[in-house]
């Protein structure tokens, strides 16, 4: 009798588990075909600033201990994205000439306060990706996978209207960048953080993010085209 309760106990967190990752990942696919079937987007609009933070606020929870150092880490992270953005954005350096729509909500230097959020999430998930999907954790690694997530970002933030580039597509000069940033900010991360277990579902916040980027991308341009 207690082995059995004991078995019951130990399957509840798992499934509790697979149930969240089954609700992260329905989410963001409901979410894309949304997009791509063209519904009412301002709903989504709306809540996509809310979503950058609350991916990097959960992240960091689920990977780090809540410590000074951590938190510092994580700040010294958001601070270092925000001036490379508000660079980028006001002289083209480091990543191009691009400019930010007002869809990401309020501005500074005009950055969207989002985005250096985004970074921070895109950083955190990758470095948990490179760790329990590749099992390869490396900073280098990590770094890859984070350009290679902004490879893919790039042309879904042109269709949902959230940047876009000067002659519509970034140059190689971006994904130098955003690989040499990315490398700073996970090597900062993995130097002053202090790293605990992190959940399992922390890749897949990249993953599904992945996924809701490739469907909205590819549904406005294949199934829903404007003009």
């Amino acid at each position: 009798m207690d082995s059995n309760l004991s078995f019951h106990l130990f399957r509840v967190p798992v499934s509790r588990r697979k149930l969240g990752t089954l609700a992260l990942y329905a989410f963001f696919i409901c979410a894309g075909l949304w997009n791509a079937l063209r519904g009412y987007q301002p709903i989504l609009k709306g809540l996509t600033p809310i979503i950058f933070i609350a991916v990097a606020v959960a992240a960091l929870l689920l990977t780090y201990r809540l410590t000074i150092r951590s938190v510092g880490a994580a700040l010294a992270v958001l601070l270092m994205t925000f001036i490379a953005e508000a660079s980028g954005a006001n002289f083209g350096f480091p990543f191009g000439d691009y400019a930010y729509t007002n869809a990401l909500g309020p501005k500074i230097l005009d950055v969207p306060l989002a985005i250096p959020f985004l970074w921070l999430a895109v950083l955190i998930t990758s470095w948990n990706a490179a760790d329990r999907i590749l099992r390869y954790k490396h900073a280098i690694v990590a770094a890859i996978v984070a350009t290679a997530f902004d490879a893919v970002l790039e042309f879904a933030a042109d269709s949902l209207d959230l940047w876009h580039w000067q002659g519509g597509m970034p140059t190689e000069l971006n994904l130098i960048s955003w690989f040499a940033i990315s490398y700073l900010g996970i090597s900062l991360l993995k130097r002053y953080a202090t790293e605990k277990n992190a959940d399992p579902i922390v890749p897949h916040l990249l993953i599904a993010q992945l996924l809701y980027f490739v469907i909205s991308d590819a549904g406005i341009h294949f199934f829903s085209p404007q003009g």
